[in-house]
């Protein structure tokens, strides 16, 4: 049987006392918390460097971090975004059998970002998410399966493809984009990918 400790329960007691006083203070009210843009002058005297950066620009926000990984990843089924998009219900992306690199060569991801943009960003009232975008901006390796629906933004001219059907293919990054895409609003709803340009498809 264990031995109960003085000094365990003496915690114990100091924190429920703590928390009485806390509770007898007064009531918890909610807060707010809006984005703060920082004048000039404080960003004037930030010298140091670190693991992530993050923009504010009009309706844009972008945050970069400092994320690098090396993979081989096998994934079965990879499905996103079920719905009617006026042709009927489908998935925006249907993957099976997916490989991120090979047994030989690991997939490598440089450069996480997340970018999401707004409408009426600095209205706290009337602001709404319009879309999101997230991935890595340096890939390089192979990314395989069998894409029995593909939604993909069109890049260097190229035009955009919805959920089309490529079925088994391997897309050749070379230092390229690898970006999910949600577009909340407009005519381009959604879950598409984004292979940026030096990507081939085999």
């Amino acid at each position: 049987m264990r031995k109960a400790h003085f000094g365990g329960w003496s915690i114990c007691a100091k924190s429920l006392t703590m928390l009485a006083l806390l509770i007898a203070v007064g009531p918890v009210v909610p807060v707010r918390a809006d984005l703060q843009e920082m004048p000039a002058a404080q960003m004037a005297q930030i010298t140091g460097t670190g693991f992530s950066s993050f923009l504010v620009e009009g309706n844009r926000v972008r945050a970069d971090f400092n994320i690098a990984a090396e993979t081989y990843t096998e994934i079965g089924s990879l499905k996103l975004g079920y719905w009617d998009d006026g042709l009927g219900p489908g998935w925006d992306q249907n993957w099976t059998a997916v490989k991120l690199g090979t047994l030989e060569q690991d997939m490598s991801l440089r450069g996480f970002f997340i970018e999401a943009y707004f409408d009426n960003l600095t209205d706290p009232v009337n602001r709404r998410l319009t879309s999101v975008f997230f991935g890595f901006s340096q890939v390089t390796g192979d990314l395989q399966a069998d894409f029995q629906s593909l939604s993909r933004v069109g890049v260097g001219g190229d035009p955009d493809q919805s959920r089309v059907n490529l079925g088994v293919n391997t897309f050749h990054f070379n230092n390229s984009e690898l970006m999910i895409s949600l577009q909340l609003q407009g005519g381009n709803r959604g879950i598409w990918v984004r292979f940026g340009e030096g990507t081939t498809l085999n």
